[in-house]
């Protein structure tokens, strides 16, 4: 544990800050500008497996396009300790897709290595799939940026047409894909054409939005209710947090001197994607001390990206989805700032994580249960496009960003028909894969104590 690290003057952390920007904007700045060593792509890899429920499984797989390449194994240490996902994971192919973000990545780098000397790096959700699309009371859109980064655009709009795939085999409308597909790259087209483009949200978001309630006793009483046991005592955890505490203060000098004073925190094991990642829920006292006023945060920790071989940010640095989500997103979070730090014991390294508050009023879409007709489905597809176009070539130079716009108008014309064809292609990679993963977990569970 770095209790010494609670200790450091706020000053010094903040230098820190500012330092850790400053280097990550230059990275920033030679991403857009020289494209990533494509040699790697479709070689050959291999990774060490990392220990303990908090990291990402080994999923070492052969760079290739065969049918295998998106197969994980059923039989991973994980799923024993964690059997409701491995049910999340069984109920559907999406699921599925979800849990291997990673290794999905990578295949789409392998399909488009022959592409990759020219078609232009961009900011990157790094994950964007509909179930990723969340509503809250003051936004909507793409969040969660855990896996944000630099790279190949390709990356984002192929995972978001699988998604759109899967979610209309799940609701009956297969048919419709191809044109909701198409309707998410004209909204992407849309928005490199028009940077100061903005549209009404969807139907949909309003629907949604009036169901939210304005009793905030009840939504502060559902966030404790996902607050699992720390493992270590809040003393411990306020002071391996001070840090980023004391740092919000001094960015936020007008708030009451209590304002991020830690009020009740815990574990949160939720999510498919970052199951495996280690996850914190914490409340602040706010702007008064009544308890209505408190504030949630989250704090997640960051993973790295070197199962990527095409992008070019793949450090398990915080500053990385602090800055992209500034870039990507409708409305980026408050709050936002990280904290370096080790809970438990055994753990050989420090762990990065990056902090951001959880809106009162946040529901994710559900590919199955959200969309009542495939307009909903299209529209969410359209405004979904739209914000990956505003995003992909925002840069600090406004100059960059208009010829940024262009190269990315000439990629899609290029490309349509390669993005259309392998899109459909690893729609049915990874419905085959989970088909096989299922089978695989179907036999692990008829084994006794799910061994041979």
């Amino acid at each position: 544990m770095l209790a010494n690290n609670a200790n450091q003057p706020v000053k010094s952390f903040s230098s820190s800050l500012c330092v850790l920007l400053q280097l990550l904007f230059c990275a920033v700045i030679l991403a857009f500008l020289f494209p990533p060593d494509t040699s790697s792509a479709g070689g050959s890899t291999s990774h060490s497996g990392k220990t303990g429920l908090s990291s990402r499984p080994s999923t070492t797989v052969a760079k290739s396009t065969t049918q295998q390449s998106l197969v994980i194994s059923a039989d991973l240490d994980e799923f024993s300790q964690n059997p409701k996902l491995l049910d999340r994971i069984l109920r559907g192919p999406h699921g599925y897709f979800r849990f291997i973000n990673e290794i999905f990545a990578e295949e789409v780098c392998v399909r488009f290595r022959d592409d990759l000397g020219w078609i232009p790096n961009g900011n990157l959700h790094g994950d964007a799939h509909l179930e990723n699309y969340a509503i809250t009371e003051q936004g909507r859109g793409l969040t969660d940026f855990d896996d944000a980064t630099i790279g190949p655009v390709v990356l984002d709009l192929v995972r978001f047409g699988v998604s759109i795939h899967l979610a209309c085999r799940a609701n009956g409308w297969e048919e419709k894909a191809e044109p909701i597909v198409h309707s998410f790259f004209s909204g992407y087209r849309a928005a490199l054409e028009d940077p100061g483009l903005t549209i009404p949200p969807p139907e949909l978001v309003a629907r949604i939005r009036a169901r939210f309630t304005n009793d905030r006793a009840h939504t502060l009483a559902a966030r404790e209710i996902l607050m699992k046991p720390l493992g270590v005592s809040r003393e411990n955890f306020t002071r391996e947090i001070g840090q980023f505490l004391d740092q919000m203060a001094e960015q936020y000098p007008e708030l009451p001197p209590g304002f991020f004073e830690i009020q009740n925190a815990g574990r949160l094991k939720i999510g498919i994607g970052s199951a495996l990642d280690e996850k914190y829920l914490f409340m602040i006292e706010g702007p008064t001390k009544a308890r209505e006023d408190n504030i949630i945060l989250e704090m997640k920790e960051v993973r790295d990206l070197h199962e990527i071989s095409c992008i070019l940010l793949k450090e398990a640095s915080p500053e990385r989805p602090i800055l992209m989500q500034t870039r990507l997103a409708y409305q980026p979070y408050r709050y936002a700032g990280f904290v370096i730090f080790a809970l438990s014991k055994g753990d050989e390294k420090d762990k990065k994580f990056w902090v951001h508050e959880w809106a009162d009023q946040y529901h994710e879409l559900s590919n199955r249960t959200s969309f009542q007709t495939p307009a909903d489905l299209h529209d969410i597809a359209y405004d979904a496009g739209v914000q990956l176009g505003l995003g992909h070539p925002k840069s600090i130079a406004d100059s960059y960003s208009n010829h940024l716009r262009g190269r990315l108008l000439i990629t899609m014309a290029e490309l349509q028909e390669k993005l259309d064809r392998t899109i459909s292609d690893l729609t049915e990679q990874t419905i085959a894969a989970w088909q096989q993963f299922r089978v695989e977990a179907s036999k692990r569970k008829t084994r006794p104590n799910g061994k041979e």
